[in-house]
């Protein structure tokens, strides 16, 4: 444990007179809204007094946050990212928000409203303001990085918070020279949702309707979907069926995507234990702990979830990203052979077929390779960034409630 951590523990043993009141921010995508919830679990368990916020846009976060049971206020505020004119539309919104300061001033409010102790940020543009908004007022905040490769966000918000808790060593390093004066960084490992590494097969597979004796194939591509991963697991499917009638009874659990819900498929000639799913929240965990073999991006929220289960997996790293991550994010899953890498450009349903059979039809390599997975897994980041973030919530109380109101104020 760290030194930091280390104070984190022996200090949150010792309860304050009030109950720490916490805000987590971020969103756009279950990258960034999952591990916020992991967290706001691991805070639960230790701090069950704990008065929680989730401040975010809507997206996502604000649809699954209010179903998690956590309380939940929206910011008006879009991302930059994106191609075409959905892309340029996109921009000039967010430039007319920000020269309007909406995003900020929401924040402001948001927080002055609630008067939390500590602000604790997963990513995603959202979470920006919200942590200036917190630099501004004088309230502690965390940041998380779980990428090997920084978001732009956490570029520019490794300046403003407390603590920036990152995933990867390297990481440390790069933000170690970039974080404020009084600043620090930890190496945690990114937050994974309690429920990842806690189900068991044969609750997963119930939980599911399918058989927890039959090897089991999960593909997911992300909450939106993948076109280019659809269909080239479906060609490899088909390209698997007419190889060896063995392979119709690997059980497949395919997400499509929201995005392509409703798009035809050529059913005929798929494995018959093949289902597909436009989203499986909330049964996420069920179908990792059912899985056998995963097909899946190199998202960091993926690749710490598959690791703290410790899965083999097949990695295909979204080319489209910022700044390559999902291709950084898969290097240490490589080289470790806990997983095998396709990258976009080479992705075909032949060369899929390929990977897939030897890895279906061969459960000892895959016992290794979910053994190396393991050894690379962080399932106890979300405990480690609470103690953290409870830390904080300790230094600031003793003093004065936040925003300069004294102990035992009104809370939210």
């Amino acid at each position: 444990m760290s030194g930091g951590l280390a104070r984190a523990a022996t200090m949150t043993s010792a309860h304050t007179h009030e109950a720490p009141r916490i805000v987590l921010t971020g969103g756009g995508t279950g990258g960034h809204v999952y591990p916020a919830l992991a967290i706001a679990g691991a805070l639960r368990r230790r701090r069950p007094e704990a008065e929680l916020l989730f401040v975010g846009g809507d997206r996502l976060e604000a649809r699954v946050v209010p179903r998690a049971g956590m309380s939940f206020r929206g910011i008006t505020v879009h991302g930059i990212a994106g191609r075409g004119l959905s892309g340029a539309s996109r921009r000039l919104r967010a430039a007319v928000e920000l020269s309007l300061g909406l995003p900020l001033l929401q924040s402001i409010a948001r927080l002055r409203d609630f008067r939390p102790h500590v602000v604790i940020g997963t990513g995603g543009y959202v979470s920006g303001p919200v942590i200036l908004a917190a630099r501004l007022m004088g309230i502690p905040s965390l940041a998380v990085e779980g990428n090997r490769s920084p978001g732009w966000t956490s570029r520019a918000v490794v300046r403003l918070v407390d603590v920036m808790a990152v995933a990867h060593p390297e990481m440390a390093a790069f933000f170690a020279s970039r974080v404020r004066r009084g600043g620090r960084v930890e190496v945690t490992g990114l937050p994974v949702r309690a429920e990842i590494t806690t189900t068991a097969r044969e609750s997963g597979a119930a939980a599911l309707d399918i058989d927890p004796s039959l090897t089991t194939l999960l593909v997911f591509g992300g909450s939106l979907g993948s076109r280019r991963m659809n269909d080239a697991v479906l060609s490899a499917l088909h390209r698997l069926r007419e190889k060896d009638e063995r392979f119709a009874g690997v059980q497949v659990l395919h997400v499509t995507g929201t995005r392509y819900a409703g798009a035809d498929r050529d059913t005929e000639g798929l494995p018959r234990h093949y289902r597909a799913f436009a989203y499986l929240d909330p049964h996420y965990a069920e179908a990792m702990a059912a899985a056998d073999l995963v097909i899946a991006r190199s998202g960091a929220s993926t690749v710490a979830e598959i690791t703290a289960r410790g899965l083999p997996a097949v990695l295909i790293p979204w080319s489209g990203a910022s700044t390559q991550e999902q291709v950084r994010n898969a290097e240490p899953l490589a080289e470790c052979r806990a997983a095998v890498v396709i990258h976009d450009h080479e992705l075909t349903g032949e060369r899929l077929a390929e990977v897939l059979a030897e890895l279906l039809q061969n459960p000892e390599k895959r016992g290794r390779m979910a053994d190396a997975s393991r050894r690379l897994g962080h399932p106890d980041a979300a405990q480690r960034v609470a103690l953290l973030a409870l830390q904080l919530a300790e230094e600031k109380a003793p003093r004065q409630g936040c925003c300069g109101a004294t102990r035992g104020g009104r809370s939210a």
